[in-house]
């Protein structure tokens, strides 16, 4: 089994005059939307070139009022501009994504929007609350953003969880601290972040590097300071559930593909990695718990290709196998009839000649998916699970 994780592909810029390009439209549509609701909300990060320049997913901090009724919310905005929604991810208490497509058939783009109220991160929930984030919001063109002081601290601390420091990063704090006119600015509670927020602005990112350990046993620390026992112990409820209902529901597909590897562009993968986050490609049987992983892996976000049919006949025993679990979603070939081995696995086949209409059938099959797993609810967003 091989995994290329590849990388999300760039995208063109618009110059002034130019009209948008869809994905930039749809988010310029969404700041309406959200501008509608009466509720105070912020984008933590990476917005200066937004809505023309998206570098990556679109962080929000918004209410819970909100966020508890996110899915019709959503659904609703998509319906009324004409996109699709294609992948919802619970990432955590109160953290959920949704990746919407838009642009006309055979020319799909697609955005992620990733939402929470509090800012938390994986091991460490509660590090700043939805009221210190939207306090002092500042305006820009028709979207918000926070304040100077709760974004430098935002930023850094997603560099500590994520380990990642960079000059880049490091030139940001700088950015922030250069809009900050006091000097005791910093919490009490966030103290022991100053002598890294200093190396960050003078672009040391050994230094900051150096710290991360002492840096992130702190931050953990801080966060168990901010959660009571009680909460602690409904946080650990709640992720009890958040597991049951991604083993429900499936954010990946598995394609049988009867066609070269090479039939596929590096830019259709690419384009498909914003919507599943990882490919994995299977040209041949690999033992007895193959099918647990690729199993696990439909349901973290995984695009599994089982190569097979006459380009590559090591892998029919697999693609059947695949079918006869019920884990296949379809089978896409490139010929104008499906391979003979490959006939009668009960799986929907589609042809595809080109990027665009492989693209097409991928993301409508797995559109169903998110649209059945927003029907069945029973999630934070559901306007139903509190």
């Amino acid at each position: 089994m091989t995994i290329d994780y590849g990388s999300a592909p760039e995208h063109a810029n618009v110059q002034p005059g130019e009209s948008l390009s869809p994905r930039s439209q749809l988010v310029t549509d969404f700041f309406d939307h959200m501008n509608t609701q009466d509720v105070a909300w912020v984008v933590m990060n990476n917005y200066d070139g937004l809505p023309e320049i998206i570098p990556s997913d679109i962080d929000f901090s918004i209410p819970p009022i909100l966020f508890y009724r996110l899915d019709a919310f959503i659904c609703e905005f998509a319906e009324r501009v004409g996109a699709r929604l294609v992948q919802k991810l619970w990432h955590g208490n109160m953290k959920c994504a949704y990746i919407l497509a838009t642009g006309p058939e055979g020319e799909r783009e697609f955005v992620q929007l990733d939402f929470f109220t509090a800012f938390s991160t994986k091991g460490a929930p509660a590090l700043i609350s939805y009221d210190d984030l939207v306090a002092g919001r500042r305006a820009l063109k028709n979207f918000h953003v926070p304040r100077p002081e709760i974004e430098l601290v935002f930023t850094a601390m997603r560099r500590l969880f994520k380990n990642d420091w960079s000059a880049r990063h490091c030139t940001r704090i700088a950015e922030l601290a250069e809009q900050i006119s006091d000097a005791n600015w910093l919490p009490d509670s966030y103290q022991w972040m100053r002598p890294t927020l200093e190396a960050a602005r003078q672009g040391d990112v050994a230094s900051v590097s150096a710290r991360r350990e002492t840096d992130w046993a702190q931050l953990r620390k801080t966060s168990r300071i901010n959660l009571s026992f009680g909460q602690r112990l409904a946080d650990a409820s709640l992720l009890a559930k958040r597991l049951a209902v991604r083993l429900r529901d499936e954010t990946g597909q598995l394609v049988i593909l009867a066609a070269p590897q090479s039939s596929l562009s590096v830019e259709v993968l690419d384009t498909l990695e914003l919507v599943f986050h990882r490919r994995v490609f299977i040209d041949a049987p690999d033992g007895i718990g193959l099918f647990c992983k690729l199993a696990l892996l439909k349901r973290r976000k995984g695009l599994i290709f089982v190569l097979a049919g006459s380009e590559n006949p090591n892998g029919n025993s697999v693609a059947k196998r695949a079918a006869k679990l019920g884990l296949a979603d379809q089978i896409l070939h490139s010929k104008g009839m499906l391979d003979t081995d490959l006939q009668g696995l009960g799986v929907l086949a589609n042809h595809f000649t080109s990027d665009a209409t492989a693209i097409e059938t991928i993301m409508t099959i797995q559109a169903a998916k998110t649209a059945r797993a927003v029907a069945r609810g029973g999630t934070q967003t559901s306007g139903s699970a509190r």
